[in-house]
């Protein structure tokens, strides 16, 4: 049986997304990563795959972090999501946590302290 855990970044930020993704490729994780640039992406693959945990941007072109995660929330009550922003305030950050976010973290941020979230709740 395969346990493996099931990791979705979304971004429409390439070079943050695709560092993310190297970080757990890299990692001594047994992880399947996989990427989207978009709300609307992210939920199509949501839709074909079942999925652990979701790392999210805010502020995307489209569906927004915050519709995102209250769409994953509806949909997949299972899955997790950790929200990110640049642009943060105490509003977004109560309305992320109160739609059932996890975590909140602001750009810029350290990759470890995103990688320590994942595995505080992914194991």
């Amino acid at each position: 049986m395969n346990d493996q855990k099931r990791l979705l970044i979304v971004d429409d930020e390439e070079t943050l997304t695709y560092s993310l993704y190297q970080s757990f490729i890299l990692a001594k994780h047994d992880y399947e990563v996989v990427t989207a640039s978009s709300g609307e992406e992210a939920s199509t693959k949501l839709k074909e795959k079942n999925y652990d945990l979701v790392i999210t941007d805010i502020s995307m072109p489209g569906m927004s972090g915050l519709e995102l995660l209250t769409n994953i929330k509806q949909d997949y009550p299972g899955t997790e999501v950790i929200i990110m922003t640049a642009y943060g305030s105490p509003e977004k950050k109560e309305e992320a946590f109160n739609s059932g976010a996890k975590y909140y973290v602001e750009k810029p941020f350290e990759i470890k302290e995103i990688k320590q979230m994942v595995m505080d709740i992914l194991g």
